[in-house]
Order: C-alpha cells, then structure tokens, then sequence
C-alpha cells in the first residue's frame, strides 16, 4: 500500500507567502525609486547628448529638404520657361492673351527669386550665441566651461583649453551640453519657420506653372476648330482715275475654308510650280508645305520673323522674307536647309528712312526676267511710313551680300492705300496682286505702279496671297488661317485696263 505525501501545516504556508509578498514588494519599491530619483550626472551627460544629437539630425533634415525643394523648384522654372520660350506652343495662344503672357512671365519670375531667395535664408547656417554671465543656483561647479562649442574653444589657448579639461566638473560639462540644447532647439525652430514658408512658396510657384500649362492646354483644343473666315469687309471708295470692277463685274465667290492643320500665323504662302504644292510661312519662323488639298504635308523650323516667302523659278529655292532683321533668306526644298541670307539696306531700299521700324517689309514676289541678274525681278512691299511697292534684282544663288538701293529698278507707292502686307505676281494677268490689309482690299497694279483693279477682300488679318493653277486666291490670313477664291482669277481678269 502507497504512502501518502506528508501533509504541510497552513501556518507554514501562510508564512511562505507572506515572505514573498514582502519580496516583491520590496522590489516595487526599489523600482519606483528608480524612476523617481534625481540622475546622476553620468546619466544627466548621456540624456544631454542624446538630445544634442537628435537636434542635429533634425537640423539635416531640415536642410535636406529646403535641397529638395529647390530640386522641384528648378524643375518648375525649367519647364515654365521651356513653355514660354518656345514659339510653337505660344503660337497657340489667343491673340488677346499674348500680350498678358510677359506680364505673367514677370510676376512668376518675381515669386520664383523670392522663395530662392528663401531657400538661401533656410539653409544658410545659424548663430545663437548664449550668454551665461552669471554661475547661478548651482554654483560655480555647475556654470558652463566652454569646453564644447567651437567660438568658446578658440578662445583659449590650447595649452590653457588642456588644462580646463583636466579641471572640468561633471556638473559644468553637463551644463554646457543643456546650453548647447537649447541654442540647438532655437535654430531648429527658426529653420523649419522658414522651411514651412519655402513650401508654401512652393505650392504657389507650381500654381501659378499648372494655370499656365492649362491655359496651353485649352488653348491647343480651341485651335483644333477649323478658323471661320469673316464675311463683312470694309471697302475704301477708288478714285475715278482707277477703274473698278466691283460694282460691273461683281466680287468673289464665298471663301473655302482650309482645314491646314498645326499651321500657326500663316503670315505668308507661295505655289511652287515644280514641286506642286503651297509653302507657307508664319510669324515665328515657320516654313510649312501645304498640298493643294489645303492639308499640311512637312513643317520646319527657319530662324526669323517670316513675313512671306517666293518661289526663284530659275533655281527651285524659296526666298523668305525676315521683316524684324530686314533680310531675305534662301531656303532649298530639296535639302530642308538654309542656304544664304542677304541683308536689306531697308532705307535704301525704300528711299527714305522709315518712320517705325517695327513696319518693315511685309509681302514678297518674283517675276521672271531672264535679262534681269538672277533670272527675274523681286517685288516687295513695305507695309507703311513709306507704303511702296519695290522692284529689285539680284541672284539669290549668289554669294550673301547686302542689297541696296543699286539692285532697286522701280518705287511706287499705291496711294491712297497704305498698310501693304502681301504680294504675288500673276502671268496671266501681267499683274501684281496687292494686299491692303488695314481697308480689307486686293489690288490689281502693273509692274508700271498703277492700279488697274480694286476688290473688297473677305478675312481678318490677310498676310499673303498666291494664285493656284486652277485659278483660285489662296489667303494666308494670320487670324483665320488658310482660305481660298475659287475662281478669282477670272474675276481678275475682266478688271479694264489702265493706262500705263
């Protein structure tokens, strides 16, 4: 039979746990003491550099990002001013707009120089200099030695600095260290002030790019509507010594609106027999080829102002009018490229100074000649303060060279019409076709000068005019895009001579 375990006596048991319960109560004691006794100096040290480190690395982050923002930030102005430098993209504005867009372009510069500006105030470095005159409460043992930051340090000598670390007190290194803290905390807070007002910046900067970029945006969908031509024009009344033949022979037929696509400002356009189509040109140096459908086949980049553009039958090539350089640049079809530019003596050229430079040579054409240097004679018009119709010769195949008053044969000016912005010579007519785009007319003038012919002319801006092969007008209108006349050379025709 199993023995039975021997039994304890409750006394002893309550005895074991009542030791215990003193234990672990002794132990709660200790613990609670320990966290609410003062620190000692060695822990006083270690909790101050830990503090000490922990404002440092905020002030790097700080600076890190005050970099980032200037990363974003260069990033906005780059492409700000990639949208506004670039032609194609401003071309697509309304014309009521552009004159806003340097006033925009100024108030965004203003803002983007203020919060760099900003940006230097956040990085640049801090100084909080304390002054702990006095050793205070705890004494002279608990009053800061200098030992630590670098202005105090170099104050001393170095054996002098030797021997005051040899004699500093806990009390005085942990001192130093709570000074050091709380300059720290000072420049935290001024820093990230500042930082907080660089993001701001920030946010206004990127506004004021994405308004920009949406404007564009807005802008390139209104200008996918195909332009609609104006039917009202105003007519200026001839003068009986010049035949009319609006009222006798009626005006044109309604213009046909061109879909010409991507083309921006047509300012200029001439029909290259050879190649069988349109080359039109636009205020900020584009050259487009244009099929006979009215459809943009090729556009290329030309440095300049382009006005208006001539085909030189003999060689192939274009001539390109540049009225803001006042020159004439040669441009092959066949190579894509540019090939010469000849300066213009404008003053020469015209006879007299003009009065506004910024009226210059608007409208260019060539008639063939062979007895004439070059194979023909250029026909320019300078558009006012003087208006003229000029005659000129010279070989655009040549070496570059300026052309003056030696290469003029023939000035005339067509009064009482100023504001001539286009011409185009027609074979079958013996005529010249001249734009007076401030009354909306087409005039009909022989290469003597005199106006045979005067008819009210449909568009808002009318730059350049070319005749097809099938007889119709084709229009650059810088406003409107590309319109055609079907028919208008038979129009043309019935206008009654002049006399010469």
């Amino acid at each position: 039979m199993a023995e039975e375990p021997p039994t304890i006596p409750a006394t002893v048991l309550d005895e074991t746990g009542a030791r215990e319960d003193s234990k672990q109560r002794r132990k709660e004691a200790k613990r609670l003491a320990r966290a609410t006794r003062a620190l000692d100096p060695w822990e006083r040290y270690r909790a101050l550099v830990d503090t000490l480190e922990e404002a440092m690395d905020l002030v790097e982050l700080a600076d890190r990002k005050a970099r980032f923002a200037l990363l974003i930030m260069g990033a906005l102005n780059v492409a700000f001013f990639f949208l506004v430098t670039r032609t194609d993209f401003i071309d697509v504005l309304p014309a009521n707009l552009r004159p806003f867009l340097g006033f925009y372009l100024l108030l965004y510069a203003g803002v983007a120089l203020v919060f760099f500006l900003q940006a230097i105030e956040t990085l640049k470095p801090r100084r909080f200099r304390p002054r702990v005159e006095y050793p205070g409460d705890g004494g002279a043992e608990h009053h800061p030695e200098g030992l630590r930051y670098y202005e105090d340090v170099v104050m001393r000598d170095l054996d002098a600095y030797r021997r005051a670390w040899r004699d500093v007190r806990f009390g005085q290194l942990n001192a130093e260290l709570a000074v050091q803290n709380h300059v720290m905390a000072r420049i935290n807070s001024d820093k990230y002030r500042s930082l907080r007002r660089l993001y701001g910046g920030l946010r206004v900067l990127t506004v004021l790019a994405g308004v920009l970029l949406a404007v564009l945006a807005l802008s390139m969908l209104a200008s996918r509507q195909p332009p609609a031509v104006r039917a009202t024009h105003k007519v200026l009344p001839v003068p009986e010594s010049q035949a009319t033949t609006e009222g006798a022979s009626g005006g044109f037929a309604a213009p046909v609106v061109l879909p010409a696509l991507g083309l921006r400002e047509a300012s200029g356009i001439a029909w290259h027999a050879a190649l069988e189509r349109f080359f039109v040109v636009g205020d900020r140096g584009t050259l487009a080829e244009v099929d006979p459908a009215g459809s943009v086949i090729e556009q290329y980049r030309v440095k300049g102002n382009l006005e208006d553009v001539a085909v030189h039958a003999p060689s192939g090539r274009l001539v390109l009018l540049s009225e803001k350089k006042g020159e004439l640049v040669v441009w092959d079809p066949a190579s894509h490229s540019e090939t010469a530019r000849f300066p213009l003596d404008v003053a020469g050229i015209v006879g007299k100074d003009p009065a506004d430079r910024n009226q210059g040579f608007e409208g260019i054409a060539f008639r063939e000649d062979a007895d004439q240097p070059g194979g023909g004679i250029f026909y320019l018009v300078h558009q006012r303060k003087p208006a003229r119709l000029v005659a000129l010769s010279f070989n655009p195949t040549g070496s570059p060279r300026t052309i003056g008053a030696a290469d003029v044969s023939g000035r005339h000016a067509l009064k009482p019409y100023e504001d001539l912005t286009a011409v185009a010579w027609s074979e079958p007519l013996g005529r010249l076709l001249v734009i007076a785009e401030s009354d909306d007319r087409l005039l009909l003038v022989s290469p003597a000068g005199t106006i045979t012919g005067s008819w009210p002319l449909p568009g808002g801006r009318q730059e350049g005019l070319a005749l097809d092969p099938q007889g119709a007008l084709w229009v650059a209108d810088e406003e409107r895009g590309l319109f055609k006349l079907p028919g208008a050379l038979d129009v043309l025709a019935r206008a009654p001579e002049a006399a010469p």
